[in-house]
């Protein structure tokens, strides 16, 4: 079933490549060749030009590399041991420049994103649908798309271009006095995919984004906006009530597995606590990525095709987590079994040197043709991360009490851990305890940058490296600069 979402996709590298995969494809019309002007006829078309959209998601430049370790090197619990980017080593260390390759990937990715969104909803109104749920359905996926993108690149740049439909084809667009644009563009569009999407897909569908996933995505902005460098605290009700509206949805069927590993097991990708993720599937279609090799032991016969060691854990983050935290098992890898079968047993730290993640190592993952075709999504929201949300934003709203540790004792208490007594805390030290909570639970998962960026503690949370002010944005790309005479660079960097 996970793999159905993937084809559609797989299909639309075909349309955006060649004429003749995507007569394969579509086997409706022939055309001599393909311009957005002749190619969007049927709802198939737009429908194939929405996978597009999800396309962009899993290539290296986007979360299938860049944006995840943009987001996750800058935290407390991951380093670069080796690497072959010069980048990677940069991010964890604060020591970037506007020109370090890191910033130009991402910022092109999500732009490629937002230009085929864009482009899909200039050419979608033209088209005869067969009833207007299905035509408000594509729009919705690609308008939450376009929100993901917008929302990702203010969240790692502040200011940045605002372009839709109408203004796309503008060569030298400026991101001066366009925050609100975008903002305003980002809400509007998740607030339309949340009243337009399904709650659930079946079949061929299951995967695409649904209207508990714009709901999260919504308040994921809402919590941003809150947050520093916006610092709109009124938006910390906004969060809060939005969030509470996912938690109380049935029809959503959201929930925490029992058990911590089986969150990562690619059988539950599409279960309870699954809310969106990047769709990945292995056998040599182009459709995996590399999470477990990036991820695992380098010459450490843990994997069939071997890890890279390019992202490892911190030890001190290591011994942050409690011994007794049923997370521990799932989140560093103490233990396994030389994978040639000769009954050598590997454990940290006893022959493990380095510390190292397991999340990405799964057994059921065991299908690859190479070291970037695993099938193990990236999640990109959980249902965890809407307790934490709530939680953080209700108790900013509100200060501690019952309601606002409701969600954290949830994740909690799944992972065997007591408690918390709304009466031990202050609002500060509720807060402290929420983002702690948050980094033991989506350490590797590409939220760290993003949750301490809000929280103002990259300073506090990196105390072997100089953290300056400058380092709570990224600069625009240097190449985008010297392209775009509109562009202004961040103050920060000027």
């Amino acid at each position: 079933m996970k793999n159905n979402l993937k084809i559609w996709v797989s299909a639309a590298l075909c349309l955006f490549g060649t004429t003749a995969c995507h007569e394969e494809f579509l086997t409706e019309k022939v055309y001599d060749s393909l311009t957005p002007l002749n190619f969007y006829k049927t709802e198939n078309d737009i429908k194939a030009a929405v996978a597009s959209v999800y396309n962009t998601t899993l290539t290296q430049d986007a979360w299938g590399r860049q944006i995840w370790l943009g987001a996750e090197y800058p935290g407390e619990a991951s380093w670069p041991n080796f690497s072959g980017e010069a980048w990677r080593t940069e991010m964890d260390q604060f020591t970037w420049t506007p020109g370090s390759v890191g910033f130009r990937q991402i910022w092109s990715s999500l732009y490629k994103m937002i230009d085929r969104a864009n482009t899909v909803l200039e050419f979608a109104p033209n088209v005869t649908y067969s009833n207007d749920a299905f035509k408000n359905r594509l729009t919705g996926e690609t308008r939450f798309l376009r929100a993901m993108a917008y929302l990702t690149l203010v969240r790692f740049f502040d200011h940045v271009p605002y372009i839709t439909e109408a203004n796309k084809s503008d060569l030298y667009p400026s991101n001066v006095g366009t925050d609100d644009q975008v903002w305003q563009l980002i809400i509007d569009d998740l607030q339309f995919a949340a009243a337009n999407l399904p709650a659930r897909y079946a079949g061929a569908d299951i995967g695409r984004a649904t209207a508990g996933a714009a709901q999260s995505m919504l308040v994921k902005a809402y919590i941003t906006r809150a947050g520093k460098p916006w610092n709109k605290p009124e938006y910390w009700a906004l969060a809060a009530q939005e969030a509470n509206k996912v938690m109380n949805n049935a029809e959503y069927g959201y929930g925490l597995h029992e058990e911590y590993e089986d969150v990562f097991l690619i059988a539950n990708e599409h279960a309870k606590e699954y809310v969106f993720s990047i769709e990945l599937m292995s056998g040599g279609v182009g459709l995996g990525r590399d999470y477990p090799t990036f991820s695992g032991i380098r010459s450490g016969n843990q994997l069939k095709l071997d890890g890279w060691s390019s992202i490892v854990a911190e030890e001190d983050f290591v011994k942050t987590m409690s011994t007794t935290d049923k997370r521990r098992a799932k989140t560093f890898v103490l233990s396994y079994p030389d994978i040639r079968g000769n009954g050598i047993v590997y454990t940290y730290p006893e022959t493990i040197g380095i510390p190292h993640f397991n999340k990405f190592v799964n057994q059921d993952d065991n299908q690859p043709t190479g070291t970037a075709d695993y099938a193990t999504n990236m999640p990109i929201i959980r249902y965890s991360d809407v307790l934490l949300m709530h939680s953080e934003a209700e108790n900013e709203a509100n200060g501690p009490s019952a309601e606002a540790v409701k969600g954290i004792n949830m994740v909690r208490a799944r992972a065997g851990m007591a408690p918390l007594n709304p009466g031990d805390f202050t609002k500060a030290t509720l807060a402290d305890a929420i983002l702690q909570e948050r980094i033991w639970e989506f350490c590797l998962e590409g939220h760290a940058y993003f949750d301490l960026k809000r929280r103002g503690e990259l300073e506090k949370r990196n105390p072997k490296h100089t953290v300056e002010a400058r380092h709570y944005v990224f600069p625009i790309p240097q190449s985008e600069l010297d392209v775009n005479p509109n562009l202004q660079q961040h103050e920060e960097y000027r």
